[in-house]
């Protein structure tokens, strides 16, 4: 199949983003969606601005849904057949199944022959794969959901990327009901972080966060608890997590906010046995100084995850399909941009106003 996609190519630091058309083949290797919708996640912001780099000239955007173009029958991630037309979103990197990574370590994520979306050169086999265009071309390897009915565009669309990395941090460090949790940053994974806690049993949801508004957000979103360290010391969040506790601290922790001082403030915030993730430091150099003796005398487990495991796409569209009525999840997005707005849209993330700004194409 030939079609005409319009691009958005990053060229790096500082040039403004080109908007321009591009011939594109679809073999039956591929699988031809059209992009209904995608949001700025905050690692599109980090490549944008130098803290992190990327090959050049790129498609960025990796939080994604569309429509199903060609070919016209497919099967799902959970076996179902999906047809021309379906909504679907898909897991943000490919794997094999085969390597080292896949079979033995269950890191589908880190596959060895893996590609992710949004990340890659344009050029070549890695043409057309980022979601600031008309369409995407999904390799083989990739995990493909159908987005059911109930849930709209605006919902499902930071999933395959935030929300997803949520469920499977979570799941791989462990969540017991009836724990106290601490999230510090409350960005969009902040936000998912503590409806996902409640929802799963959760007695205490504590959120830290330097902005007011978000942290208003929080509440709306499952947070029992939240603080200010601009207007509280890190010593006052620890002595009130142990008065909500009982004197001990938080049983698990999740630093989501990509700030250094993330882990070093749990580790202090945290109880015996704790638990922290962390999911923020997706940019190099994220070096941060510890007290060692407080993981070791408090006999804290520290893990760290990056991007996530495919099946967790499947619960986390669950998730969204099973609360939308009681969190509003579509508005977590704010303003949306047409494609050839691109260049205002990242002028409109950079400000941090809104959780997500979402680029829609076909506008």
């Amino acid at each position: 199949m030939q079609i005409s996609a319009q691009i958005s190519q990053f060229h790096g630091i500082g040039t403004p983003f080109e908007v321009c058309e591009m011939p594109v083949h679809a073999t039956s290797d591929d699988v031809l969606v059209a992009v209904s919708l995608s949001t700025i996640c905050g690692s599109d912001l980090h490549t944008v601005s130098g803290r992190r780099g990327a090959e050049t000239p790129c498609i960025l955007g990796h939080e994604i849904i569309g429509t199903l173009v060609a070919p016209t029958y497919l099967q799902s991630a959970t076996g179902n057949t999906l047809q021309e037309g379906d909504r679907v979103t898909w897991s943000m990197t490919t794997a094999c199944g085969t390597c080292d990574y896949c079979v033995n370590h269950n890191l589908p994520q880190k596959c060895e022959t893996m590609f992710k979306y949004g990340h890659a050169r344009n050029e070549g086999d890695a043409s057309l794969s980022g979601g600031f265009a008309t369409h995407i071309l999904l390799r083989p390897g990739t995990a493909i959901y159908r987005i059911p009915d109930a849930v709209t565009d605006s919902e499902a669309v930071p999933i395959n990327c935030a929300l997803t990395t949520v469920v499977n941090g979570l799941e791989v460090i462990g969540i017991q009901p009836g724990e106290t949790a601490v999230i510090h940053g409350a960005g969009m994974l902040g936000i998912y972080a503590a409806c996902y806690l409640r929802e799963n049993g959760y007695k205490r949801v504590v959120v830290v966060d330097l902005n007011e508004e978000r942290l208003a957000i929080a509440k709306r979103f499952g947070a029992t608890h939240t603080f200010n360290p601009d207007k509280i010391s890190v010593s006052e969040i620890d002595e009130a997590l142990k008065g909500l506790t009982d004197g001990r601290g938080a049983d698990l922790g999740v630093e989501v906010s990509g700030a250094t001082i993330g882990i070093p403030n749990l580790v202090t915030w945290l109880a015996i046995g704790g638990r922290c993730l962390t999911l923020g430091y997706v940019y190099p150099d994220a070096h941060i100084s510890v007290d060692a003796h407080q993981l070791v005398t408090k006999c804290i487990t520290l893990r760290g995850v990056h991007n996530y495991h495919h099946t967790a796409l499947g619960t986390a569209l669950d998730f969204i399909e099973e609360n939308r009525t009681r969190y509003r999840f579509g508005d977590l997005i704010g303003k949306t941009y047409p494609l050839s707005d691109i260049n205002t849209a990242f002028v409109d993330a950079m400000d941090q106003e809104a959780l997500r700004i979402a680029i829609a194409p076909s506008l």
